[in-house]
């Protein structure tokens, strides 16, 4: 799959964050945030790679965790806390998540009502949140649909 069209901006924003951050700019790091700026999406690894293969061959799973892992720190993604292999939300604004036992889709909720209670409760018991989300499980409406 090709990359998404970047608009020279977004490249050079991310040139400017990594340099900001004393951090190389690299080819592989330029590739993946194309290919992650293209569409809002809760992303693997593993997907990634196989998206990234036939513009890098030579690209390597680890590779591709630890360039998602500085994104997030980065805030330019979300690490997602789900039940199955990690995921990244390229949507890094504070968002919840219903994500389903039946098929395992993982989809935005819009609402901060848990993560004010559960913000609030944390630091009720003495505790300094530093960031909050909720993930609610369950079944998504196509899997009901789909059983009945």
């Amino acid at each position: 799959m090709d990359a998404p069209t970047v608009t020279g901006s977004a490249d050079e924003q991310l040139v400017a964050r990594l340099r900001g951050a004393g951090l190389r700019v690299t080819p592989q790091r330029l590739a993946l945030h194309r290919l992650l700026a293209g569409t809002p999406r809760h992303v693997t690894a593993e997907a990634l790679l196989r998206e990234a293969a036939g513009d890098l061959p030579g690209l390597a799973l680890p590779t591709v965790y630890s360039t998602l892992e500085l994104f997030a720190e980065l805030g330019l993604v979300r690490r997602v806390a789900a039940p199955g292999a990690a995921r990244y939300d390229t949507n890094p604004s504070p968002h919840d998540h219903f994500t389903c036992t039946g098929c395992g889709a993982l989809i935005d909720l819009d609402t901060s009502a848990g993560r004010a209670a559960a913000t609030r409760a944390a630091e009720g018991a003495g505790h300094a949140v530093d960031a909050a989300t909720v993930v609610v499980s369950g079944r998504c409406a196509n899997c009901l649909a789909s059983a009945n």
